[in-house]
């Protein structure tokens, strides 16, 4: 179709089909109606200096907004300001929620609510239901899928037995299972120390990789369509390729990044590094970010966690496991790329296109596509300081990481969503205000 005149035209490099080229981006309303290398007649025109790239919106597929009891964590305001401010548009929004989305009225007030406070694109994931009755339902109101799946919630339920009937049942529907793999019995039967030190023995890798085999088996018998999130090993992602299965898999910055050692060495307070699954030790580390800058490694998500900050002061048993990572997860991935050690596309098939792929949108600088875009600095070295977070969690156990590049802008919609005027050029900032509604 042609195109002869848009609402606003930006030209700027801009990461466009698998590489970084000079385009026009035309858009009108909320959708992009035009990507070429000639201009087209426009009534606002935005020029992007050089050191600037235009992004398609980024998208986590592992997120908790928490809302309801919880909002004193985080909500979806808070939440989507977060992950605009880290150049996400979309999510995938976890349903251990307090309550747990785990009826299908709690799932349609979800659902009602997260749309009145927010404007992102936004799956919503079900809770493991006791009663697996209620999935076809859940599905037919709105829910994209089952989980993630709690090694808790499956020892509470009847262990092997219930995940057996629910992936049974999930095939029957038609909705796919996101599993956090741990098996809770490996985990119950450590009887040492119980302190942030012993997290990575306390839930150790056996855990992880007798839930693998465990999916693997119940894939293969009743073909699930399954995903398994936050991996933390490399034999982990060498079994599910090695399966044949169409078994997808992410994997988190955090662990991708930091070793419990090197976390605990480093973090303010202890439960910072308090996650779940634990944090590896450094070889472990090393080897699955190798992956990573092989290409290995399909999807990267957050896993954002946020909790408030007296809840990381208590006991090892008590302190909540978790990190925050909207605001985090492209500025490391994207200097990955800038100091040389990975590609632009392996770090964007990883945060935007598989993960977009994963939740079904319509995301990416392409005639026809949603107007949603993500504008980085990519002269913008400084260090990440929790305390300028958008989201309620202001605390990392990155504080301090030097990274190379600064999301600068988001636009969501056709709408200039989050400007960030630490590291955006004063002109170029006035120049995005005046061409976008906001």
């Amino acid at each position: 179709m042609s195109i002869s005149r848009v609402n606003t035209l930006i030209r700027a490099r801009a990461y466009v089909r698998g590489s970084v080229k000079e385009v026009y981006i035309g858009i009108t309303g909320s959708e992009i109606a035009y990507v070429g290398n000639e201009p087209v007649e426009t009534e606002n025109r935005v020029e992007l200096p050089s050191q600037y790239i235009v992004l398609p919106g980024l998208v986590d597929i592992h997120v908790h907004f928490r809302d309801f009891d919880l909002s004193y964590k985080e909500d979806a305001v808070s939440g989507s300001q977060a992950a605009l401010a880290g150049g996400y548009v979309a999510v995938g929004d976890m349903p251990n929620t307090k309550p747990p989305i785990k009826t299908v009225e709690l799932l349609r007030r979800k659902i009602e609510e997260f749309n009145r406070k927010t404007g992102m694109h936004i799956r919503h994931y079900f809770g493991a239901p006791q009663e697996l009755s209620v999935l076809k339902e859940a599905l037919d109101n709105g829910a994209y899928a089952i989980g993630e799946v709690l090694p808790e919630e499956v020892a509470e339920y009847g262990g092997d037995q219930y995940l057996e009937a629910l992936f049974k049942e999930a095939a029957r529907v038609g909705i796919p299972i996101i599993m956090h793999c741990e098996d809770s019995l490996i985990i119950n039967q450590y009887s040492g120390p119980r302190d942030f030190e012993h997290h990575n023995v306390i839930r150790n890798p056996r855990a992880e990789l007798a839930c693998i085999h465990n999916v693997i088996r119940l894939v293969y018998r009743y073909g699930t369509k399954t995903h398994i999130t936050h991996l933390t090993l490399p034999q982990s992602i060498g079994i599910i390729k090695s399966s044949g299965l169409d078994i997808t898999f992410d994997v988190t910055p955090h662990h991708m990044l930091l070793s419990q050692e090197e976390c605990l060495a480093r973090a303010e307070k202890p439960a910072y590094c308090k996650v779940n699954p634990p944090l590896r030790d450094e070889p472990t580390r090393r080897e699955l970010l190798a992956m990573f800058v092989r290409g290995e490694i399909p999807i990267v998500a957050s896993d954002h966690a946020p909790h408030a900050d007296w809840e990381k002061d208590k006991p090892y048993d008590e302190a909540p496991p978790g990190i925050v990572g909207l605001e985090t997860t492209a500025p490391l991935l994207l200097t990955l790329w800038r100091r040389g050690f990975t590609d632009l596309g392996t770090v964007m098939r990883a945060i935007q296109e598989r993960p977009a792929k994963f939740l079904g949108l319509n995301i990416g600088i392409r005639q026809g596509s949603c107007a949603d875009l993500a504008i980085i600095n990519t002269k913008a070295r400084h260090r990440i300081e929790p305390e300028k977070f958008r989201s309620r969690a202001k605390f990392s156990p990155f504080k301090g990481f030097e990274v190379d590049i600064a999301v600068v802008a988001t636009i969501l919609h056709g709408k200039l969503t989050y400007l960030n005027e630490e590291y955006m050029n004063n002109t170029v900032m006035k120049t995005l205000e005046n061409a976008l509604p906001h």
